[in-house]
């Protein structure tokens, strides 16, 4: 019996993996209605939102929604997440029982998703506005322009038939001009929320909608260009704080402790908070009735929903190449870096082994989030270099670090009559290191400088906190638009898989071509 090669049993095992997540996703019901948290639908009253106090709440990271969970829903379970996408995730799965979110976005929610939907009245009115950075040189004078924008569309009625355009389901009519930005005053940096249907979103693979169209008025009547960055609301805020960011065109409540460290232009929006529910824990009849579906169609529903509908597939391709640049060029940019700093500690100072042994040790310790936002938001708040340059840098770092601690253990491993017959030959220090010390170090270390690369690749995943739409951040952004989570986040993991895959084997390939003993085998198998 012909045995199977080493590439077809992990294709085979990708099928089986695939499979085997699919058959689970039936197991646990997937297109099913959530089941209730507030007990049987068919005996329950309309809920009210006195009825979710003590329940599991959803709170979206750095979003007013905390002060007001809190103080409207006291003596609940507090669950955190960075995403809309997480939320609803986390709520149709029967993870959280609710969570507030704006009532305009609530409605689009409610839209994508039936088993979704939200109480009304609004909890709480609210008025929302774009922020300025406070210390900023110029700032003052941007929020005045836009103020004086704002208010002529509202005097002229435009600013009424953009948010009846941005909140109706036609999305034919949902365009806007994006022409005529003449730059002659600058370009402006605006930070945006890539998933705030229908303030600022993905649609057909551009960003759009309600701020979007009202950052590029703004723009066009006031000779600017725009580059618009997409964040969550963490980092909008912090890059507002840092200076970092010109405008944050997002959906931003005003509160005393964000009045001490932003500017908020006049309100571009008056709305309110809601509470977001399960539709079956609402009593709501859009999510009450199970769905009669066929399991394969609503499979086949589903892939179409997040891959071919908008072309999201080019989402994910764009995501695929932003990830392998960012790995490639953070791999040779590091390698260089840790091979000099392995250089610095074999010369005879103290000094520069001090500082290099410092060096490995803080980025050993840093976590790498920490060391991304702190050169994005920090180190090069102000500079304008773009995120991806940020990440590259960020990466390098790290990856030096530990490849040059691997390169060093190679290094002490080779006997050191080696080096004594070299210069007993004749050679110099150097010679001796680079022709003989050096070229067997990098090859026993080879596998493990292999495998981090290959962490490295995975660990690209949390460049989304730094503005970067990589493999991990496209899939958010689709997830943001379905609010389905398995056909994107399979998909994203088989692709980091495939890809380190892909690594493993150039690297086997270039180690198999370098190494002497391979080079001899070669050699005989020809002469044989």
């Amino acid at each position: 019996m012909k045995k199977l090669k080493k590439a077809d049993l992990i294709i085979v095992t990708v099928a089986l993996l695939l499979v085997a997540c699919i058959v689970l996703s039936v197991v646990l019901g997937t297109g099913k209605p959530a089941p209730s948290a507030t007990g049987d639908t068919q005996t329950k009253t309309a809920a009210t939102y006195s009825d979710f106090k003590g329940k599991r709440i959803g709170i979206r990271t750095g979003t007013s929604f905390e002060e007001l969970t809190m103080k409207y829903f006291p003596d609940s379970q507090y669950l955190y997440f960075d995403t809309e996408s997480d939320l609803v995730t986390a709520l149709t799965g029967n993870k959280i029982d609710a969570f507030m979110n704006d009532e305009p976005v609530a409605e689009m929610i409610h839209i994508e998703n039936n088993d979704v939907d939200f109480l009304k009245p609004c909890i709480v009115d609210d008025d929302y506005c774009f922020g300025f950075p406070k210390n900023k040189d110029g700032s003052d004078k941007l929020m005045a322009e836009f103020n004086e924008v704002l208010s002529d569309l509202r005097q002229k009625g435009e600013l009424d038939k953009m948010k009846k355009k941005w909140l109706s389901k036609d999305n034919s009519q949902k365009t806007y001009d994006k022409t005529s930005l003449t730059g002659e005053n600058g370009t402006l940096l605006v930070a945006v929320i890539g998933d705030k249907v229908p303030f600022s979103y993905m649609y057909n693979n551009e960003l759009t909608g309600y701020n979007i169209e009202l950052v590029t008025i703004f723009a066009r009547a006031k000779g600017y260009n725009v580059r618009f960055e997409m964040t969550n609301v963490s980092g909008m805020l912090a890059g507002l704080a840092s200076d970092k960011y010109d405008i944050a065109a997002g959906l931003l409540s005003v509160t005393e402790e964000r009045k001490k460290s932003i500017n908020f232009s006049d309100c571009i929006y008056k709305g309110g908070v809601v509470l977001v529910a399960r539709s079956t824990d609402l009593d709501s009849e859009s999510g009450a009735s199970a769905q009669n579906t066929t399991f394969f169609k609503s499979i086949a529903d589903s892939f179409n929903k997040n891959f071919i509908r908008e072309a999201r597939y080019m989402l994910i391709l764009e995501g695929i190449g932003t990830t392998s640049i960012i790995t490639v060029l953070s791999v040779l940019c590091g390698s260089v870096l840790a091979f000099f700093i392995c250089l610095f500690r074999r010369i005879n100072s103290v000094l520069a082994g001090k500082i290099c042994s410092l060096y490995v040790k803080f980025m050993q310790g840093t976590p790498m989030i920490v060391l991304l936002m702190m050169l994005y938001y920090v180190i090069f708040g102000k500079s304008g270099i773009d995120a991806i340059w940020v990440a590259v840098i960020g990466f390098s770092l790290n990856f030096s670090a530990y490849a040059s601690e691997i390169l060093r253990s190679g290094i002490e491993s080779i006997d050191g009559g080696q080096r004594e017959a070299a210069l007993a030959l004749g050679l110099s220090e150097n010679q001796a290191f680079f022709r003989f010390i050096f070229p067997q170090a990098a090859l026993r270390q080879m596998p493990v400088y292999r495998g981090e690369i290959i962490t490295l690749l995975k660990n690209t995943s949390i460049v989304g906190y730094i503005a970067i739409q990589d493999l991990t951040k496209m899939s958010d952004i689709i997830r943001s638009r379905t609010y389905e989570a398995f056909f994107p986040l399979i998909s994203t993991a088989v692709i980091y898989f495939i890809l380190a895959w892909i690594i493993a084997l150039i690297l086997k390939f270039v180690f198999a071509k370098i190494n002497p003993k391979a080079k001899r085998a070669r050699s005989k198998e020809v002469k044989a």
